[in-house]
């Protein structure tokens, strides 16, 4: 009975180890760690994009991309805001997301929150390419539509543009954090 336990132990353990380093492939190698924005050896930011050349050691992103950004946007319905943010994340991970708000034409308001993924890995000192947003949350969903793909782009002043690639429509953003 001794022996018959000392196997089942055994097994269990191998298959807890394998099953937490398959979780680890499978969400990153930086899954579950706080991101330290440690620079990359040699990294020189440049004057015109304060930060841009940065990265941060966990993945492709510059480090002046990424936090907490906000903008906002006036119209006949008033005034409404939004909150960017920028995660490090590999191609084909979400590293955006969205949060709106603001009036409706009829009185009420609308919150959204979209999120979209990186599309191809940015050069040291950027812009960052993110493919079309989903809706990940809409109140009412009817006021949230999914945008085109964007690209976002530090500014010389330390501003963040978000330009859609098809329009060229854009709204630029201030750190927050």
């Amino acid at each position: 009975m001794t022996r018959r336990w000392a196997l089942i132990t055994t097994i269990t353990a191998l298959t807890l180890a394998l099953a937490f380093v398959v979780v680890q492939l499978v969400h990153g190698q930086d899954s579950g760690k706080e991101q330290t924005g440690k620079e990359q050896a040699g990294a020189k930011p440049t004057a015109s994009s304060p930060g841009a050349d940065k990265r941060n050691s966990n993945g492709p992103i510059p480090a002046g991309y990424l936090g907490t950004w906000s903008g906002s946007i006036d119209n006949a319905a008033g005034h409404s805001t939004r909150q960017l943010v920028i995660q490090q994340g590999t191609v084909g991970r979400t590293v955006l997301t969205l949060t709106a708000d603001g009036p409706l034409d009829n009185g009420g308001s609308y919150h959204c929150v979209f999120k979209a993924a990186l599309t191809s890995e940015p050069s040291p000192s950027g812009p960052v390419e993110v493919g079309p947003s989903t809706v990940a949350v809409g109140e009412p969903m009817s006021s949230c539509t999914a945008g085109k793909a964007t690209t976002l782009a530090l500014l010389p002043d330390g501003t963040l543009s978000r330009a859609n690639t098809d329009t060229g429509e854009q709204l630029t953003y201030t750190k927050a954090d």
